[in-house]
């Protein structure tokens, strides 16, 4: 692809075991482009991290970000990084580490230009979805949520766009994502702001991508995922997706997953 390929992630306080199923899949998969991880003082096995081609940069708080959790800060680490970098990206992948496996080259699939999205498994709403819905509220506001009670949760945890439209993505984030919600349970409030993105028109050039997907989503979706012959688990549409997001919330799943890559 035309100018590379990038994923960027935080791994702030994790060790080896909490991330080696999203690098030793990546490895599987063959990806050949750049990765990069945040990491804090308390990441753990960096050498070993390392060792799957992960460039790892110290997650610096800049002047006035004291307060802003983790999930939000890393939107604020990405769009310095891109900023900085000195080098255009064909495609960019933002993705949570923890929680996400590989099953192919997540740039082997046709995304389009602009902003690609994952949406969780219909059944769950922005307003009927507690979390979701707190997140929205408490930042944004009732009005806001409102808005997009009705609408499908999107997942903050996988977007996939062009470097323009990321930047252009990361700029609105990071803009509305101060001041800072710091309340209980507010530390995810970054999906509140995204999801407020994604259903008000605020993104140019926006694709969503459901659980049919090239993206599977799996926090809100009833039993054990679909697996085939070859162990490759697969979307509601029966097919392999390149990626497994929410892996942690199906026991079966979680322990086959570590137990192959352990």
């Amino acid at each position: 692809m035309s100018g590379g390929t990038l994923i960027l992630g935080l791994a702030a306080g994790y060790h080896y075991g909490d991330v080696r199923p999203f690098l030793a899949s990546l490895d599987r998969a063959a990806y050949a482009g750049d990765l990069v991880l945040f990491v804090s003082e308390t990441t753990r096995d960096l050498e070993r991290m390392r060792g799957h081609g992960a460039e790892l940069l110290p997650m610096d708080r800049p002047p006035g970000l004291e307060d802003v959790p983790c999930n939000g800060l890393r939107y604020f680490l990405y769009l310095d990084y891109l900023r900085t970098r000195g080098k255009t990206y064909g495609r960019i992948l933002i993705s949570d580490v923890r929680d996400v496996i590989f099953q192919g080259d997540p740039f082997d699939f046709p995304w389009p230009d602009g902003v690609c999205c994952a949406l969780e498994d219909p059944s769950a709403t922005v307003g009927s979805c507690p979390f979701n819905a707190r997140w929205v509220r408490e930042h944004l506001g009732r009005a806001a949520l409102e808005a997009i009670a009705d609408r499908p949760v999107s997942c903050s945890g996988t977007t996939v766009a062009d470097h323009g439209a990321m930047l252009a993505y990361l700029e609105k984030m990071t803009d509305r994502l101060l001041p800072p919600s710091t309340g209980e349970c507010m530390a995810g409030y970054d999906q509140g702001v995204h999801n407020h993105l994604v259903h008000t028109g605020g993104l140019d050039r926006l694709t969503l991508y459901g659980n049919d997907g090239p993206i599977l989503t799996l926090a809100q979706t009833r039993g054990e995922p679909s697996i085939n012959t070859r162990g490759e688990i697969l979307n509601r549409a029966g097919r392999v997706p390149r990626l497994v997001h929410q892996y942690d919330r199906k026991p079966s799943l979680f322990k086959m997953i570590r137990e192959r890559f352990a």
